[in-house]
């Protein structure tokens, strides 16, 4: 889970949703990801988690200035 947050304190989420676009066009049911292999429903998961915390932090700070 570290990994994953670093990626989202560095806005990295379109990554993932680049990995997950290259499996369906290949039409592989899975993602290779930060060293282990996903279904690409359970990487479609990931990658909402990660776009919503994106967003939190953007949220946060375009609120403090």
């Amino acid at each position: 889970m570290g990994q994953i947050a670093a990626m989202v304190q560095d806005g990295r989420s379109e990554d993932l949703k680049r990995m997950i676009e290259v499996s369906e066009r290949t039409e592989r049911g899975h993602v290779f990801f930060l060293g282990k292999q996903y279904t690409v429903t359970d990487a479609k998961q990931i990658l909402i988690f990660m776009q919503d915390a994106e967003r939190k932090i953007h949220r946060n700070k375009q609120s403090t200035q």
